[in-house]
């Protein structure tokens, strides 16, 4: 079990990637993966070299192979609503084998809360695994201003430029009812990272219209900030809650949005959408965190192979949510 203390989160990430080479949190995170992966049973499919394309220079829309994925992994939980209830007879992060568990995370401020971070059995991409935060309360899937905190106090954590930390709501093809978000690793850059954006209020951002799937972003450079940027965050995110709209997080680095000299700091982006209510795989690939971001994991060779940029910007603008500008108007005044 480590504290926050322990792996240095007090150190001001100044947002120069040089000069902060991997933590000792990323390494370890790593090597336990790799351990698990390549010496025990825990997945449920071992990953080889997964094959990539970028469709084109311009979109860089990434499409990854991962064909196990598609037919292998846990049967997705019924989602009904975005208020389901936690239920403790539905497979939970509780329930998990202790060899799935990599190491417990206690805030030193919070200490009654135990983050536990696990290998995800189905995973994505090397080193896909799963923060639960305070997996001990039984929380459901509802990104809460604490948990916001605990993702981007890890991203600094971390200080790692592969890393990308996401979450699904209820109803946005989350499949399991239990807070966690994603940690996954990719060294590509994806399309979100590079996405224009126009100030809207405050804090505020909005893609511009180039981008497919309209979502709402922050921008942080440094870690004193991050308190502020959660409350902002899930300021926005109760307010889709509390009006039956699900959604999609992203944690990521990427271009600074109006600030001069800046070339890189940290996004948080939040994705409004059409509700998906069953988790099943609906063309050649589900749209979740990772695609809404630019990052396809498809399934079969047919779709690898042929997919292209206006196939797949038919599928993202199908799950656009409807009068997103009145939305927009809406959640502006919240600012």
């Amino acid at each position: 079990m480590f504290t926050y203390s322990d792996y240095n989160l007090t150190k001001e990430w100044s947002g120069d990637l040089e000069v902060h080479p991997r933590t000792e949190f990323s390494n370890m995170l790593r090597y336990k993966w790799d351990q698990l992966h390549d010496d025990s049973n825990v997945f449920r499919y071992k990953l080889g070299n997964i094959r990539e394309r970028i469709i084109d220079k311009k979109t860089r829309y990434l499409l990854q192979l991962n064909p196990d994925r598609g037919s292998n992994r846990r049967s997705p939980e019924e989602i009904a609503n975005l208020n389901q209830p936690f239920n403790t007879s539905k497979f939970n992060f509780t329930k998990v084998s202790p060899q799935e568990i990599m190491f417990d995370l206690v805030d030193e401020q919070n200490a009654t809360d135990l983050h536990r971070v696990i290998v995800n059995v189905s995973p994505i991409s090397r080193y896909h695994s799963l923060l639960c935060p305070s997996v001990n309360k039984c929380l459901p899937q509802v990104a809460t201003k604490e948990s916001l905190k605990l993702a981007i106090d890890m991203f600094f954590l971390f200080q790692d430029r592969d890393l990308r930390i996401g979450f699904n709501s209820l109803c946005a093809m989350a499949s399991v009812n239990h807070l966690h978000y994603h940690l996954l690793m990719e060294n590509n850059t994806l399309p979100v990272e590079i996405a224009k954006c126009n100030h809207i209020k405050g804090p505020l951002y909005i893609f511009d219209d180039s981008y497919p799937a309209p979502g709402f972003c922050f921008q942080i450079k440094h870690k004193h900030s991050i308190p502020q940027l959660a409350e902002d965050v899930h300021k926005l995110v109760r307010y889709l809650h509390e009006n039956n709209v699900p959604y999609n997080i992203l944690v990521t680095r990427g271009q600074g949005m109006g600030w001069e000299g800046t070339d890189e700091i940290v996004r948080v982006v939040v994705w409004p959408r059409r509700g998906s209510y069953v988790v099943k795989l609906l063309g050649a690939f589900n749209v979740a965190v990772c695609e809404l971001s630019g990052w396809f994991p498809v399934y079969n060779d047919d779709d690898f192979e042929n997919l292209r940029t206006e196939d797949i910007e038919i599928e993202i603008k199908k799950w656009r949510p409807e009068a997103f500008d009145i939305l927009c108007q809406e959640i502006k005044s919240l600012f």
